[in-house]
């Protein structure tokens, strides 16, 4: 299992070279790919969309050499949108996209796309809504996921989706019933475990025995895992890596025990001063 970080962690840079060598300044082998992190594309995410709606050639050749030159396996690219949005023009616009996006993972010889299953909330992919656990929200949601998946299947690229108390998917039984209902091997899980927590949960008693009902569920289709942390409260407060609640050697002996040979990507820092300490926590529970 390699160490890796999402490009959005990394503070803004000049340029693409930069980026990548600051990564690897860091220690990191892998990362995730957020195009807006790439100053050269000049994109920033909308709240809807997390990737742009044309990703050129020019700007894939710049990416894929920076990554070699500095020894970065672009793992996974970020490929969210908001897939349960009320509005079906939202959702085919996400679509649309996906198919460039696909065909850009793959130049980058990248085996994953990371999705979000969505909101019904209109302003912000990431928000809750009370609407996202009615049918119409899971229908929507699995319409939009099937056009996806079938991209994917034609670029051979697996897609790669978490649990998050804000989205469709907020639970372990809903993440399964998912890959269920689309019975495809590109459609696999990314395990996120402060993202397996909701309002009232984050509490260390209440740690392990979360974490290991959600490996019990669908640990065997887990193939990334994101270094995440969440603080103890009364609400969904997440922190950077190390100074939450999350039980990491627990977090890694289960990877292991269920098989999952993928990087263990750092996420949710976001002060890239701290990424040294969120570094030797993963690595310190590796053993």
């Amino acid at each position: 299992m390699k160490i890796g970080v999402l490009s959005s962690e990394i503070a803004r840079r000049a340029n693409t070279n930069d980026l990548f060598f600051a990564m690897a300044k860091h220690g990191f082998v892998s990362t995730q790919l957020s195009f807006s992190s790439i100053p050269e594309i000049n994109y920033n995410s909308t709240g809807q969309f997390e990737f742009p709606e044309k990703i050129d050639d020019a700007a894939l050749a710049l990416i894929g050499e920076s990554a070699e030159r500095h020894g970065v396996e672009i793992t996974v690219c970020s490929g969210t949108f908001n897939m349960a949005h009320p509005d079906p023009a939202v959702r085919e616009e996400g679509i649309k996209r996906f198919g460039g996006l696909a065909a850009a993972a793959k130049k980058l010889n990248s085996g994953f796309i990371s999705l979000c299953t969505g909101t019904r909330c209109k302003e912000h992919l990431w928000r809750p809504h009370p609407g996202n656990s009615t049918p119409g929200a899971w229908a929507d949601m699995i319409g939009t996921l099937k056009k996806c998946v079938e991209i994917a299947e034609r670029h051979d690229i697996t897609l790669a989706v978490e649990t998050e108390a804000a989205t469709v998917v907020d639970t372990p039984e809903k993440a399964r019933r998912m890959m269920d209902e689309i019975g495809s091997k590109h459609l696999k899980m990314i395990m996120d475990c402060a993202n397996l927590f909701h309002a009232g949960e984050a509490k260390k008693s209440n740690v392990n025995k979360i974490i290991a009902h959600a490996f019990e569920v669908y640990g065997n289709d887990v193939v990334v895992a994101h270094g995440k942390d969440i603080a103890e409260s009364d609400g969904i407060n997440f922190c950077p890596t190390g100074e939450g609640i999350v039980d990491y050697r627990q977090f890694i002996e289960l990877l292991q025990k269920y098989g999952c040979k993928g990087d263990m990507l750092l996420h949710g820092v976001y002060d890239e001063g701290k990424l040294a300490q969120a570094y030797d926590t993963i690595k310190n529970a590796m053993g």
